[in-house]
């Protein structure tokens, strides 16, 4: 008997005569055993994979969140410095106003002032 063949294989022989299987049913039985093996490697690599993937997806929300934040953030200070500078411009607008005003006056005192003859 050859140890390559089914018929010479005591186990495969007495599976055959218990179950009524032929030889090419018991190697089937055999490899979908080892499939089910390596699918279930593959799944565990898969679930693996499946949840880095989710921690990364959930750091990289976060992460988002957090500069979403920030960029609302500058948002608000930018437009607070908007409404700052429009704060400014009209005062300094009030004081251009103001000295031109100044000037005037000064400039008409100055003419109505007579200066002795010599």
């Amino acid at each position: 008997y050859s140890l390559f063949s089914l018929s010479g294989c005591p186990r495969a022989t007495f599976a055959g005569k218990k179950g009524k299987l032929s030889g090419d049913e018991i190697l089937n039985t055999k490899f979908k055993t080892s499939d089910v093996l390596e699918n279930d490697e593959e799944i565990k690599q898969l679930n693996k994979e499946i949840s880095e993937l989710n921690e990364s997806n959930s750091e990289m929300e976060a992460a988002m969140v957090k500069l979403q934040s920030q960029i609302s953030t500058m948002e608000k200070n930018l437009k607070n410095i908007e409404e700052e500078n429009k704060i400014i411009e009209e005062q300094n607008e009030a004081l251009f106003l103001e000295l031109s005003g100044l000037s005037q006056a000064l400039i008409q005192s100055l003419a109505n002032i007579r200066l002795p003859h010599m």
